[in-house]
């Protein structure tokens, strides 16, 4: 019965590997799916702790928690794909968008450039016609 036991806790820890290896993917992605990794980590301890109860001799209460944490693994590698697509269409948006505000900001800062260019022109020329000119008197000695 042990090799058994073995074989089910190697399998659940395989599982959950995998699984980490597809989350993985969906954070290089671009995504987040925090509430899959705390899932994750849920069924990782639940392995742990099935580890520690069957040392001590429950076998019973470790093939309940194991069978816990494959469930919750399960739960996760079927969540996975919609957190990809997600992902993907997260970062198809944030390129659009960066490609879309390209045109925006040029078109905004030489709108600026050229009303500050008008502003300092204006500003000299108004300088200019404010000029008097001075005759300096000479002086007899």
């Amino acid at each position: 019965m042990t090799p058994q036991a073995n074989t089910q806790s190697l399998d659940l820890t395989a599982s959950s590997y995998q699984a980490f290896n597809q989350l993985a993917q969906v954070y290089q992605s671009g995504g987040t799916a925090p509430d899959l990794v705390a899932k994750l980590n849920v069924a990782i301890a639940q392995i742990q702790e099935a580890r520690i109860v069957r040392a001590q001799g429950n076998g019973t209460g470790a093939a309940k928690l194991e069978e816990q944490a494959r469930s919750v693994i399960v739960e996760v590698e079927n969540a996975i794909p919609v957190a990809r697509a997600n992902a993907q269409e997260q970062s198809t948006t944030r390129a659009l968008f960066v490609i879309a505000s390209i045109p925006v900001v040029v078109t905004l800062s030489t709108l600026i450039f050229y009303a500050a260019l008008r502003t300092l022109r204006w500003y000299e020329r108004a300088k200019l016609f404010e000029m008097r000119i001075v005759e300096k008197k000479k002086t007899e000695d």
